[in-house]
């Protein structure tokens, strides 16, 4: 089984990654390698020490970004969801603090994604064995490319200027560096990617499945122009920007030979852990493996299922959490996608407690819920109880894999990129992958799709997947006056049951400007006082 194999080499590899990186003894986001690097010289000397040395960039370092801070910025902060945890709401409420936990976890764990990589980055040529075969030296260093600059992709979204770092080991004896422009960064990563897209193949065969390919680099590299396009814009978008990414998305669907799932709902299915490696429309996902210790695991189902009933092992809090009415509403009837993503009062899943034959949800006050509960639930990620799963459930623990770039998320770039800066389009090409992401939701065709088509569909199609809070994020860069109007207009609040008597919890925000960038935390403001100076141009000679 691929994912067992995987982690088996990853229990290989972690503890030379907690000693090399500094993970163990150090918070600090630059995770300084120690200087001593005799067992770094003596550890790539196969080709299986070579291949397991970006195993765990598919899983551990992003976990503490999955856990919580990925759905929370991504969705809360968007207006999909409502939550009362207190540290979560900032985020719906647009009033993040530099204290947050979970803005921590998501700078921290990032940043963690870059150490790793780096360290791969800059050993693997020089470092590995005399039998590594040359080809899988440059694949893993591909991979790693990968991971780096999708690492910065968050970061440059969510915090704007932030540091470049290349080699960690670099800057042991001065932490203390600034960030780098906006402008730096993209180009960073967008030179990152480009060079993984040479290096990694198209494909892969046996353990190797799951991995990122030549297809992966190309869609989240087309991703990265469609975001840029707008970046100091006025009312319109970089045009050749766009044109980049219509090239890029179009080579991966003509070429590819990848398809979308037939069913949506089978995306949301686990089926064992061999199975997640077979998943076509999977471009880049983090991989998880339940029941094997923390940080190994998918979280989701923990917080998001309505109650422990539906999870069978003593975790299921998600009664006080939900999709907002705004989100709720968001759904055109018909729409398939929305029963995988909400439940809502009587809604039947026969793939949940199956041993009771099915579940069934009911929108009523009981024992479970209480007063004050979400009048609907979330059913993404949320697979059930191990009984359903073939015991592959754990407390706290789930092995389904988090998407972070499907292949519809592709076809939406491709429409979207040719749709550029006109007001419509009847685009053949550009309707056929609008519409393959539609009609599969049971929807009728368009022959016609603006910018707003295209905005809804992305918001249900990749709703709780933690990607809606960054369309809003590229809209502000060249409409700011349009995307917060869109959130000024929101209703984030919920349903709930006061007694017998559904009862509407409103709640509406007014954002600005300032709302769209995250503040750095104040830990690592703390240690580097110059990650408050103005950013600066990276210097890409050096």
């Amino acid at each position: 089984m691929y994912m067992k194999k995987k982690y088996r080499l990853l229990r290989i590899i972690v503890p030379v990654i907690l000693l090399l990186s500094g993970f163990a003894c150090s918070e600090d986001f630059l995770n300084r390698p120690p200087q001593d690097a005799l067992t770094l010289d003596n550890f790539y000397q196969t080709s299986e020490q070579v291949n397991a040395s970006t195993a765990s960039l598919y899983g551990w370092p992003w976990f503490d970004l999955n856990d919580k801070a990925h759905w929370v910025i991504g969705d809360a902060t968007s207006g999909n969801h409502w939550t009362n945890d207190g540290d979560m709401a900032q985020f719906y409420q647009l009033g993040v603090t530099q204290n947050n936990p979970r803005l921590n976890e998501a700078w921290n764990s990032l940043f963690r994604v870059i150490a790793h990589s780096n360290m791969v980055i800059n050993n693997i040529p020089t470092k590995a064995g005399a039998s590594v075969p040359a080809e899988l030296k440059n694949r893993v260093v591909g991979e790693a490319k990968f991971m780096r600059a999708t690492a910065y992709f968050y970061l440059v979204r969510l915090w704007g200027p932030v540091p470049i770092i290349e080699n960690n080991s670099a800057i042991v004896f001065d932490s203390k560096i600034p960030r780098n422009t906006v402008e730096s960064v993209y180009q960073f990563i967008i030179n990152d990617l480009t060079d993984a897209a040479g290096k990694l193949p198209a494909s892969y065969s046996g353990n190797d499945r799951g991995r990122v390919t030549k297809w992966a680099a190309e869609g989240m590299l087309a991703k990265v122009y469609l975001a840029r396009s707008g970046w100091g814009q006025s009312g319109s978008r970089n045009q050749a920007d766009l044109d980049k990414a219509k090239e890029l998305a179009g080579d991966v669907i003509n070429s590819s030979g990848l398809k979308l799932k037939p069913e949506y709902a089978d995306l949301f299915l686990y089926k064992g852990e061999d199975a997640e490696k077979d998943n076509q429309e999977s471009l880049f996902a983090f991989q998880w493996i339940p029941c094997q210790g923390w940080g190994t695991q998918n979280t989701n189902q923990a917080y998001w299922a309505k109650d422990n009933t539906l999870t069978g092992v003593g975790d299921g809090w998600g009664g006080y959490i939900g999709p907002t009415i705004d989100l709720q509403n968001e759904y055109e009837p018909g729409d398939k996608r929305r029963h995988e993503t909400i439940m809502q009062d009587g809604d039947y899943y026969p793939e949940l407690k199956k041993k009771d034959g099915g579940y069934t949800f009911v929108a009523q006050p009981n024992d479970n819920i209480g007063e004050n509960a979400c009048f609907a639930a979330i059913k993404k990620y949320v697979i059930g109880t191990p009984e359903d799963n073939n015991g592959k459930v754990c407390f706290m623990s789930t092995g389904i894999n988090t998407y972070v770039l499907r292949l519809a998320d592709v076809y939406l770039i491709y429409a979207e990129a040719v749709l550029g800066n006109n007001s419509s389009t009847s685009d053949a090409d550009a309707l056929a992958a609008f519409n393959a992401v539609r009609t599969r939701a049971g929807l009728d065709a368009k022959t016609s799709i603006t910018f707003q088509d295209i905005f809804h569909e992305r918001r249900v199609e990749f709703a709780y997947e933690a990607d809606f809070w960054y369309d809003l994020i590229r809209w502000h860069y060249w409409n700011p006056t349009a995307a917060i109007a869109f959130i000024n207009n929101q209703e984030r609040g919920t349903y709930y049951w006061q007694g017998t008597t559904r009862m509407l919890n409103s709640f509406k925000i007014t954002a600005t400007d300032d709302s769209f960038v995250l503040p750095i935390p104040a830990s690592e403001t703390d240690q580097n006082p110059k990650l408050l100076d103005p950013p600066v141009p990276y210097n890409f000679g050096k």
